[in-house]
């Protein structure tokens, strides 16, 4: 049986999530859900999913105007009225990927609720995002990715860059921008729960943001079959990424959770767990570090929180 039509029009649904924590895998899931093929879908075609928030083409594409002839401040601004116009051009409802804080100014959202239908954060441990960016970035340095994750400030993207600047900040605050908003309704994914059982995790996106597709359990089954990690690594070795950073190896690199203990000090994990408890403790992630007997600075602060 095909799926429901998908139409709805005017409405944009978020896929957000800081770098690294499983935003490309859900993307896959739901375009081998929605794919009426039996082979996997194409990982460098778009199927549902539509592209990137921050992409210059779609900035521009929108608007009319250049991005890179634009100063940052001046991009910003305008992104709001991007994403409005996408909206209102678009006869079907839209997912786009987003890596950027969920930020308010003057003017308003940066994902302007009248242009959203919904949001699906997915989230992930930091101490893993830690260690899947230092590998995404080129440099395996481990403190060099501790600092980015740490930094209120953290931009990534630039001018020269076919991706517009996207201000991630810091990782608990990115986290809280989205999952403490009320503009826009909501539904946080760990990518724990991912790994756990990922034809559950797709079958709760679907419901919250599509509730008038029927949930089958062999599309499900097939969706998840061939966007296990095998088959993505299989493809990607094949055909390459288009996503992937020139200076990575590869993007499909492991995935698992827990890797943060092969490659963090102490001293790392101390770092990141002091600086982002709050967001850590309430999904679940500090209490992952109740049996590192030697971090024993963190002891009153687990036992707090």
């Amino acid at each position: 049986m095909p799926p429901p039509d998908l139409a709805g029009g005017g409405r944009i649904d978020w896929l957000a999530s800081y770098p690294k924590s499983g935003n490309t895998w859900m993307r896959m899931l739901l375009a081998n859900h929605f794919s009426e093929s039996d082979d996997p879908h194409d990982i460098n075609a778009p199927g549902v999913t539509r592209g990137v928030a921050g992409s210059r083409w779609l900035f521009d594409n929108a608007l009319g105007v250049p991005s890179a002839d634009l100063l940052p401040h001046e991009v910003s601004a305008l992104r709001p009225a991007a994403y409005r116009t996408i909206a209102e051009q678009s006869a079907t409802r839209l997912w786009l990927k987003a890596h950027d804080m969920q930020a308010r100014s003057a003017d308003g959202w940066l994902f302007p609720p009248e242009a959203t239908g919904v949001a699906v954060y997915i989230i992930r441990n930091p101490l893993d995002v830690a260690v899947s960016n230092a590998f995404h970035d080129g440099h395996a340095d481990m403190e060099r990715a501790v600092d980015k994750l740490c930094d209120p400030a953290m931009v990534i993207g630039d001018r020269a860059s076919p991706q517009m600047a996207q201000h991630i900040g810091d990782w608990s605050t990115h986290v809280l921008s989205w999952v403490d908003q009320s503009a826009l309704p909501v539904l946080v994914v760990r990518y724990e729960d991912m790994l756990a059982d990922a034809g559950d995790a797709l079958a709760r996106v679907i419901r919250f943001a599509r509730p008038e597709v029927e949930i089958e359990p062999a599309r499900i089954g097939r969706a998840v079959r061939h966007s296990s990690l095998e088959s993505l690594q299989a493809a990607e070795d094949q055909g390459g990424f288009r996503e992937r950073p020139r200076r990575a190896k590869r993007f499909f690199r492991e995935g698992r959770a827990g890797a943060w203990r092969d490659h963090l000090s102490p001293a790392q994990v101390s770092r990141m767990a002091s600086h982002h408890a709050d967001a850590m403790a309430r999904f679940g992630y500090l209490a992952d570090l109740t049996d590192l007997t030697d971090l024993t600075d963190l002891t009153d602060l687990i036992g707090e929180i």
